[in-house]
């Protein structure tokens, strides 16, 4: 019988020219991130001031397809965020410490913050995470504050899990509706502070986002002026999508925690 040789066969103690490139050619997993992936999330930590986090990817449209999918493992997503930091170091790193050192409670608290920062004028104060009652173990997350004044004139609440469709995916999303929904039951209540909420796919578009912290510091200017009169008036609540940016980019204050 004869036996016909591979073009390939090297003899018994040799290898293959294939199979050397094989070795040495990394093969793509479907499970990391793609140079467009990384491309949109580098370009949306810029605009941003931090990483976005993984459930914010289902609100950003067919680009982040993808991306939506690796936000369903942590092991996923933790290595998109190695990646991103590798291919773009010059860029914000993940984590809840704000540019300016201020420590947050999440990313989520991070993302917002980043962009409060920027827009408050002199005339207020953010303050992170205020009390709201002597004697009751309530906070929002920030508030907008008169300079010296213990109590907000408006507060804001982030919703780091959920959008603004509220559709959960977890118990733990529809315990977060429920804290929600006892807040503003709280704050509808004659004489309190105003209350805005940020949902995530606000987040998820930085003109939105940055339309939303206008329109809250407008109505925390508005009580300020109210409040010198002795008198509280609802400012209304304009989420519009992608609206414009106020030109309110004066440093803020001071911080409070």
């Amino acid at each position: 019988m004869r036996y016909q040789t591979s073009r390939h066969h090297t003899g018994s103690h040799g290898v293959s020219r294939a199979a050397r490139r094989l070795r040495q050619t990394r093969r793509f997993s479907p499970w990391d991130a793609t140079d467009e992936d990384l491309q949109f999330m580098a370009a949306l930590t810029e605009r941003l001031g931090a990483p976005p986090v993984s459930n914010m990817m289902r609100y950003c449209g067919p680009e982040a397809r993808h991306l939506d999918q690796l936000g369903e493992s942590l092991g996923d997503w933790r290595r998109v965020l190695e990646a991103l930091a590798r291919r773009y170091p010059h860029l914000p790193r993940s984590g809840s410490q704000a540019s300016d050192g201020t420590t947050l409670d999440s990313a989520p608290e991070r993302i917002v913050w980043e962009t409060l920062v920027q827009m408050v004028p002199d005339e207020l104060d953010l303050c992170c995470h205020p009390w709201l009652e002597e004697g009751r173990y309530l906070r929002s997350d920030f508030g907008l504050c008169a300079p010296d004044e213990e109590t907000p004139l408006l507060c804001i609440e982030v919703m780091g899990m959920l959008g603004s469709d509220r559709i959960c995916r977890a118990d733990v999303e529809e315990s977060s509706l429920d804290r929600l929904a006892k807040k503003q039951d709280w704050f509808s209540q004659p004489g309190r502070p105003l209350l805005r909420v940020i949902w995530l796919d606000m987040m998820a578009h930085p003109d939105w986002l940055e339309a939303i912290c206008a329109e809250a510091i407008e109505a925390a200017v508005a009580q300020l002026g109210c409040g010198r009169e002795g008198r509280r008036t609802s400012v209304p609540d304009r989420n519009a999508r992608y609206g414009k940016r106020r030109s309110l980019s004066s440093p803020y204050r001071r911080v409070r925690k």
